[in-house]
Formats: C-alpha cells, sequence, structure tokens
C-alpha cells in the first residue's frame, strides 16, 4: 500500500483491528487444535493401563500354559516308564510260566519213564477194563 493511499489514511483504527482480530482468530484456531490434541490423549493413560494388563495376563497366560506342556510331558513319560515296566513284568511273567510248565511236562516225562508208575498205570488200565466188563458196558 502506498503512503498516498486514502484508503491507508481513512481508517487507520479498522485496520488495526482487522490485524488484531486476524491475529486473535489464528491464535484462537492454534489454541483449539492444542486442546483437540490434548483431548485425544486424555485417554492415553487409561488405554496404557489396559494394554498394560493384557500384556500381563498374555504373560500370565503363556506361563500357564508352558507349565501345563511340560507337566503334559513329564506325565507322557512318566506314562512311557510305566508302560515299560508292565510290559517288561509281563514278559517276566510269560517266561516264569513257559518255565513252569517245562519243568512240569518234564517231570511228568520223567516219571512216565519210571517202569513201577508204567506197571502202576497198565494195572490200573487193566482193572478199569475188567470193571466194565463185568459190568457189561464193554
Amino acid at each position: 500500500m502506498d503512503a498516498r493511499d486514502p484508503e491507508r489514511w481513512s481508517h487507520p483504527g479498522a485496520k488495526i483491528s482487522n490485524i488484531l482480530n486476524g491475529a486473535r482468530k489464528t491464535h484462537t484456531t492454534a489454541v483449539q487444535a492444542r486442546i483437540d490434541s490434548v483431548e485425544q490423549q486424555k485417554d492415553v493413560v487409561d488405554i496404557t493401563k489396559a494394554l498394560y494388563q493384557v500384556a500381563k495376563e498374555t504373560a500370565q497366560t503363556e506361563k500357564e500354559v508352558f507349565e501345563l506342556k511340560q507337566k503334559t510331558a513329564i506325565a507322557s513319560d512318566v506314562k512311557a516308564v510305566l508302560d515299560s515296566w508292565v510290559r517288561y513284568e509281563a514278559a517276566e511273567r510269560e517266561q516264569e510260566q513257559r518255565q513252569l510248565a517245562e519243568a512240569v511236562i518234564q517231570k511228568v516225562q520223567d516219571s512216565l519213564k519210571d517202569e513201577k508208575l508204567q506197571k502202576q498205570i497198565l494195572d490200573n488200565a487193566v482193572a478199569e477194563i475188567e470193571q466194565l466188563v463185568k459190568s457189561k458196558a464193554l
């Protein structure tokens, strides 16, 4: 604006008023923007607390999951050992029964080789046949 401009000298108070009003509007807008910015952040503390609580719960849950996995692994190992012992004991019983049966069979076979026993068995068989003949069952 030129110094010779009549408008410049005609309303000097209006020009200053316009400048001040513009500055006030700019300042008001800046303050309002700052208020809005701070207002958006007012929930940050609550959100941070909630996130921290969720993180704590997640850590606790992960700890419990890890402990349960460890307990499951230990239980599985114990079961495997116990199953192994059961199989071992069953095999031992089977072996003992087999040995006992072999011993009994061997004893019976050895006793059948005894001539006295053979004669006694033969005599008993002949007596039973004679008894059946007498009773006319044969």
